[in-house]
């Protein structure tokens, strides 16, 4: 079945190339402008965050660009699942990404450090690690490791919280022997092994199905995603463990990239920038109102459980990853 996934998605990556997929450009030139179609993929619902920050970036990139560059947004993983998306991006078959930094761990080790369990204090100490020093330096290091890729801007997915089916997750005994779905990430899979959970990798693709038929119990998501998901329908609690801080990481093809006007990529980046910021705004304003609506939809919700539990649960991870994060830990913890 993988053999025949892995088939289906390089044909469908190679279907986009020729269609125009990869930075080909489209349309006719009017006055000496060359006409650019982009194409960019996230894995999430057209209902969702990520989606609401792709409108007002294909906006702002239509306007910034005096109509020179247009955008083609495809949701619900439509190009495939994060990781798939990530190697089109790298062998320059896929224009645009918007992805969270957990499959990246695989291409980039040293962004991995943005992973660890309650590292981050709120949405805050988040917005300023990634707009600083911090976040310009992992860029750089994504752009060493994949030398065909162009990063853009950090935007963001939120923070994470666990759902369960049958009985509600208030301590970190409660997760003994949990099947919860992970995102395929080696620190991830580490800090839900300390919980006593039963960690299962799996593209978000097909999360929803392996919830309806019981393949795995549990998961973890941002609020956003919940709802949008409509993983309430087969996941009755919720408890707001904001365990991770999911950073998103917006990336264009550099072969796309070089081939743009400087013009064109200084309104590409600008708008990328100012989207991103507006994305975040989303997010917050989206768990608001979520929360809400989920518990008028019947999910039982704990917005305020004891937390302390699973941070102590957690601290053999940072013992086993401090040697490769070295003081990097401390510097983002740091940031006031």
């Amino acid at each position: 079945m993988k053999k025949l996934i892995s088939v289906l998605t390089l044909a469908s990556v190679l279907t986009l190339t020729a269609c125009g997929g990869g930075g080909q450009s489209q349309g006719s030139t009017e006055g000496g402008a060359k006409k650019v179609s982009l194409k960019i993929g996230h894995t999430l619902a057209d209902t969702s965050h990520y989606q609401k920050g792709m409108e007002k970036f294909k906006e702002l990139v239509e306007q910034k660009s005096n109509g020179e560059l247009t955008l083609q947004i495809f949701p619900n993983g439509s190009l495939g699942g994060e990781r798939d998306m990530i190697e089109g991006l790298n062998v320059g078959s896929l224009d645009m990404v918007l992805t969270s930094t957990a499959p990246m761990n695989g291409f980039v080790p040293e962004i991995s450090v943005v992973d660890l369990p309650f590292l981050f204090r709120d949405a805050d100490h988040a917005h300023k690690v990634f707009d600083g020093e911090i976040g310009q330096d992992l860029r750089k290091k994504v752009e060493e490791k994949l030398p065909s890729v162009t990063t853009l801007a950090w935007w963001e997915n939120g923070f994470r919280s666990v759902t369960n089916k049958n009985a509600a997750i208030t301590k970190p005994e409660d997760l003994k022997g949990i099947k919860i779905r992970i995102q395929e990430n080696p620190i991830h899979s580490d800090t839900f092994k300390a919980f006593g959970a039963q960690p299962t990798p799996m593209s978000f693709t097909e999360l929803f199905t392996a919830l309806q038929q019981g393949v795995i119990d549990a998961q973890e998501n941002p609020v956003p995603v919940i709802y949008t998901s409509r993983f309430n329908e087969v996941q009755h609690h919720l408890t707001l463990t904001r365990h991770f801080y999911s950073p998103s990481l917006l990336m264009v093809s550099k072969n796309t990239f070089n081939g743009l006007t400087p013009e064109q990529q200084k309104a590409l980046s600008e708008a990328a920038l100012e989207a991103g910021k507006y994305e975040r705004q989303v997010v917050q304003d989206m768990e608001k109102q979520y929360l809400t609506e989920l518990a008028q939809k019947g999910m039982t919700i704990n917005e305020k459980p004891d937390i302390q539990p699973f941070v102590d649960a957690v601290k053999p991870v940072y013992d086993k990853y401090q040697p490769q994060f070295g003081d990097l830990i401390k510097k983002i913890q740091d940031v006031k």
